[in-house]
């Protein structure tokens, strides 16, 4: 396993993640929300950057996800997706299941119904997975943007999204200084 976790920051995201190989294993323990997302991206960054192209988000122990951690890793599977690679939702509760199928993302990652894709790496994650994703130090613009990022890659992925999130569109751009609509 490589830790691929920033240096010199608190432990507590609640997300615990590790890369084997070319594999990157992502547990996600408790919400998924708007909180961890910025970690999130930014350990599915650096994996990037280090060239992963798989990627696995474990959902077993996570209670549910918001928009904003659904749209970070639907903006890293689209960008993931136009160099080969893929993300697979394995464990996800009946909840999740339905909030990814409800946004169309089940037709960008595959979710893993029957719990039976990654059977051998399930049982090497289980026994070498345990460093924490290190919360990242971000300023609220740089939040902001993860945040619209991540609202835009769910219209980009199914454009039935987009009267779900124009409303959180439109006002993330104004936080980030855009003009109001008229």
């Amino acid at each position: 396993m490589t830790d691929v976790t920033p240096q010199n920051s608190p432990t507590g995201s609640g997300i615990v993640a590790g890369c084997f190989k070319d594999l990157a294993w992502i547990r996600v323990q408790g919400p998924g929300n708007n909180r961890n997302a910025p970690d999130l991206a930014n350990f599915l960054g650096i994996c990037a950057e280090q060239g992963v192209l798989r990627y696995v988000v474990d959902l077993e122990e996570c209670s549910l996800m918001d928009s904003t951690f659904m749209g970070t890793l639907c903006s890293h599977t689209l960008k993931l997706s136009a160099r080969g690679g893929r993300t697979d939702v394995i464990n996800a509760n009946e909840r999740n299941r339905t909030a990814l199928r409800k946004l169309g993302l089940h037709k960008l990652m595959a979710l893993d119904a029957e719990q039976d894709t990654w059977a051998r790496e399930r049982l090497l994650v289980a026994e070498n997975l345990s460093q924490p994703i290190r919360p990242v130090a971000m300023d609220r613009e740089e939040k902001t943007e993860i945040c619209l990022e991540a609202h835009e890659a769910l219209v980009k992925a199914n454009v039935d999204n987009l009267p779900l999130f124009k409303d959180v569109i439109q006002y993330l751009k104004m936080e980030l200084g855009g003009e109001p609509p008229t």
